[in-house]
C-alpha cells in the first residue's frame, strides 16, 4: 500500500483516518480557505479541496497519495468556520429548527503518476428548536470553533441535532466511506 498524506491540520481528519492507516503522514497546506459567494457549495468545497491538495503536492515531497477535505454547511449560503461567538450564535440561531445539508469536497492526488480524483458528499442534518439560552451555553463550551456551521456533531454539538439523511462521517468533516470507494475505483487503495 502506497503511503496516505493528508494534507489537514484537522484533529477529527487526523483521528478519523488514522483509525485505518497506522502511518499516517500529515502535511497541512498553508492556505486561505477563501470561499466565493457565488458558487455552489459543492463546487466551493471542491475548490477547497484541490487547492489543499495542490499546495500539499507543492510543498512537500513525500511519495504517496494525497488527500485533502473541506467541510461547509449551507442552508440559503454557504457557512464556513465562524470567525467569533457572535457569528457563532448567528449561525446556531438560523439553522434552529431547520434542515441544512453539509457538504465536503474531497480530492485525492496519486503524486507518483499524477492521477487526480475530485468529488463530494452532501448529507441533510435536521436541527432541534434551539432557544437563545441554550446556543449560549453551547457556545460557551468553545467547540463551535474551527468547525463549519459552528457545531460540531461528534461532541456535544451531537444535543443540537434532531436527525441526519446519509453520511454520519460526513458532517464530522470526512466521509469515510466515499474515500475508501474513490480510492478503490481510482487508486486501487483501500482503507482496510
Amino acid at each position: 500500500m502506497k503511503n496516505i498524506i493528508l494534507a489537514s491540520k484537522s484533529p477529527r481528519r487526523i483521528e478519523m483516518l488514522g483509525k485505518y492507516i497506522k502511518d499516517i503522514i500529515v502535511c497541512p497546506p498553508d492556505i486561505a480557505e477563501t470561499i466565493n459567494e457565488n458558487d455552489l457549495p459543492r463546487t466551493a468545497v471542491m475548490k477547497i479541496a484541490l487547492t489543499k491538495a495542490l499546495t500539499v503536492l507543492g510543498t512537500y515531497k513525500y511519495k504517496g497519495i494525497i488527500v485533502a477535505a473541506d467541510t461547509v454547511v449551507y442552508l440559503d449560503k454557504i457557512m464556513g468556520k465562524p470567525k467569533d461567538y457572535n457569528e457563532g450564535f448567528e449561525m446556531l440561531k438560523s439553522l434552529s429548527g431547520k434542515t441544512h445539508s453539509v457538504f465536503t469536497g474531497i480530492c485525492i492526488i496519486d503524486n507518483e503518476d499524477g492521477r487526480k480524483v475530485i468529488d463530494y458528499e452532501e448529507t441533510v442534518v435536521e436541527f432541534n428548536e434551539l432557544s437563545d439560552d441554550f446556543i449560549r451555553r453551547y457556545l460557551e463550551i468553545g467547540e463551535y470553533r474551527d468547525k463549519a456551521g459552528a457545531y460540531g456533531i461528534s461532541g456535544c454539538g451531537e444535543l443540537l441535532v434532531k436527525g441526519i439523511h446519509g453520511c454520519y462521517n460526513n458532517v464530522k468533516g470526512l466521509p469515510l466511506t466515499k474515500l475508501n470507494n474513490l480510492l478503490t475505483k481510482h487508486f486501487t487503495q483501500n482503507l482496510l
